[in-house]
């Protein structure tokens, strides 16, 4: 059986779209998975102490807070990066950024709402 060349032409094109398209699909589960556990780990990491800072500082904390870059991950979670692939670790990267980050406004906004709220309180009774 012979192809004409216009016909093998079309299947060459046709392969090596199919595998463009399964090596992106593949590269975009990395980075989900990456993201995935970079979002998990930052907020695991975050620690209560941003609590204090927001019953010291207040609306200042979290001005600061809201406007800093998070910490980046330790070295201990940046060894259980080694061996995986720059779309896994670029989503890692970003998600730990983003769960850190989420976790110290959360603590900070919570820690300097609280004194408001124990103000609230005396002064109602």
């Amino acid at each position: 059986m012979r192809l004409r060349t216009g016909t093998a032409a079309v299947a060459v094109v046709a392969l090596s779209a199919v595998m463009l398209l399964s090596w992106a699909a593949a590269a975009a589960d990395g980075f989900r998975e990456g993201y995935e556990l970079g979002l998990e780990e930052g907020k695991k990491d975050a620690p209560l102490i941003n609590i204090v800072w927001g019953i010291v500082g207040g609306v200042i904390a979290f001005g600061i807070a809201a406007f800093s870059a998070p910490p980046d991950p330790s070295a201990m979670r940046m060894q259980q990066l080694e061996g995986k692939s720059s779309d896994y670790k670029a989503g890692y990267f970003e998600g730990y950024a983003q769960g850190r980050q989420n976790m110290r406004l959360l603590y900070i906004g919570g820690g300097a709402v609280l004194p408001t709220l124990l103000l609230l309180v005396l002064l109602g009774m």
